[in-house]
């Protein structure tokens, strides 16, 4: 008999909320990590209202609030010359939004699976995934007390971007374009913000965001090709991708850390599933991290995916995975596409006088913001009426509109 119903391979804002909510369900969890928490690592950290539900619902949200994390109440869009505010409704009765540093989140997810019953091992590494035939059945650790072996009934992979365990199933990708953008960020002193600011420029994307400590986290997006020219002068590359306006506010404060950044930032689905094995969080999808959902898409796929587990251990595994793999694709698909589309970070003037109109419109502003934040298709907004609507009955388009 496994020592475990289920190990999971990663325990950050996949791993650690699917090792809580199954051992809630009564299960018992192995989840490690390579890290050693609080751990810090690179992030999109905006938590829309869909992101922060799923902390309510698995009652972390006050926990979160009394970190000193600050509660972002509005949004604002700079899409070209047109500029845009609001919010979006709340989801299962959840508005508030958050910014929270990865070190803190992190740790609060991984004490709430300890708390819930996991066992949690960090500084601990997966070398290789044990075999029975074509099942998996286990893994081979290295920790701080040595190399172990330990069974399970389903391993699951929610190991990140560059998955061990997807590499070791041969999980095949379902879907894929290539990265389109590339970015550095950094945590900023004395630059003030009321709210989350997004900017959709020609060629760049900027993401201002408050976050603990009095820090406001700013991310400067490029496209991928300006990788060796951005990495080669980070902060002159960096800084000339503000607008005026933020720059001056960027200036009168103090960089806090040093940038992070990355131009690995693939589009893609891997196969979610196969023989005694699941993949969740980015080792099983991940999308640009213009749109700010990364951590609520880690969030839905622990949540989905444990209740397709706790199913599938009392018989149907197979049948409940699959069930899995379907769900996460038909909810993520529709944001998926129009973030493809967005990446391109294509001249945004010639669209500038709509969202200008859209802004005229309190309940087109509305829909706007629960597009944006994942909450309301986006087909909803764009379509061809609601464009003849704005444009005075003159289609401008073929194709559907770009979310900023």
């Amino acid at each position: 008999m496994p020592s475990y119903d289920v190990i999971v391979i990663g325990a950050r804002c996949a791993g650690a909320p699917l090792a809580m909510l199954l051992a809630r369900k009564g299960r018992r969890v192995l989840a490690v990590d390579r890290a050693q928490f609080p751990s810090d690592t690179v992030s999109t950290h905006f938590m829309w209202p869909r992101t922060t539900a799923f902390l309510a619902k698995w009652d972390l949200l006050e926990a979160l609030a009394a970190t000193g994390c600050p509660a972002i109440e509005k949004v604002h869009i700079y899409f070209g010359d047109a500029r845009l505010q609001g919010r979006p409704e709340p989801v299962d009765g959840t508005a508030v939004m958050y910014c929270p540093r990865r070190t803190v989140l992190d740790a609060l997810l991984v004490d709430a699976a300890r708390r819930a019953g996991a066992e949690i091992r960090e500084r601990t590494l997966m070398r290789e995934v044990a075999r029975e035939g074509d099942r998996v059945v286990g893994v081979r650790l290295a920790g701080p007390d040595g190399m172990r072996e330990e069974r399970a009934a389903l391993v699951v992979g929610a190991d990140g971007l560059t998955s061990g365990v997807a590499d070791a199933v041969m999980a095949g990708l379902e879907r894929s374009h290539p990265s389109l953008t590339c970015g550095f960020y950094a945590y900023w002193e004395g630059v003030p913000t009321d709210g989350v600011e997004f900017y959709l420029r020609h060629g760049r994307d900027v993401l201002v965001f408050p976050t603990h400590d009095g820090l406001t986290c700013i991310w400067v997006g490029r496209s991928n090709g300006e990788w060796p020219a951005y990495k080669a002068d980070t902060e002159a590359v960096y800084l000339a991708g503000l607008d005026a306006s933020l720059l001056d506010r960027v200036r009168a404060g103090r960089r806090a850390t040093p940038f992070k950044g990355t131009h690995r930032l693939p589009n893609r689905y891997h196969r979610c599933w196969g023989e005694g094995w699941a993949l969740v969080g980015d080792a099983a999808y991940h999308r640009d991290p213009l749109t700010g959902m990364g951590i609520g898409d880690a969030f839905l796929g622990a949540d989905l995916l444990a209740e397709a587990i706790d199913t599938g251990l009392d018989g149907g595994m197979d049948a409940a995975l699959a069930g899995y793999q379907q769900a996460l694709w038909e909810t993520t698909g529709p944001v998926f596409d129009y973030t493809v589309q967005s990446a391109s970070l294509k001249d945004p003037a010639p669209l500038a006088p709509l969202y200008a109109e859209i802004g005229r419109r309190p309940e087109l502003i509305q829909q706007l913001m629960n597009v944006l934040a994942g909450s309301e298709p986006s087909k909803n907004l764009f379509n061809a009426r609601t464009i003849m609507q704005l444009t005075g009955g003159k289609p401008r388009l073929r194709k559907p509109l770009p979310a900023p």
